[in-house]
């Protein structure tokens, strides 16, 4: 609860200072948060608006992070297709990049 509290206060203070990048990372960690103390729909609604933002700049490592904790959440909503779907975006995504051994192996 507190580290969700934390990274909110994070993200508006970014939103305030004009910092994207930062914004947008720890907005990618708030939905790791929420996939573990299983909020899934406030996880899926964020990481959508997320999606969106991260294909514009084109940033491919976090759109990689994202499409993962996508599929993650989905899977834990037992959503099989769609967790299927976010899992081949992530790996035609991780193919244009190089991507460090412990994301492959999520």
């Amino acid at each position: 609860e507190d580290q969700i509290k934390l990274c909110q206060e994070t993200i508006e203070w970014a939103t305030s200072e004009k910092r994207n990048f930062l914004r947008l990372k720890v907005e990618t960690n708030l939905a790791s948060l929420y996939l573990d103390t299983k909020r899934y729909a406030e996880a899926l609604k964020l990481l959508a608006r997320l999606l969106k933002e991260v294909k514009k700049i084109d940033d491919k490592n976090q759109l990689l992070e994202i499409q993962l904790l996508e599929s993650r959440v989905q899977h834990q909503l037992r959503n099989k297709p769609k967790a299927k779907a976010a899992l081949t975006a992530a790996r035609t995504s991780a193919n244009a990049i190089y991507c460090h051994p412990l994301i492959l192996a999520q």
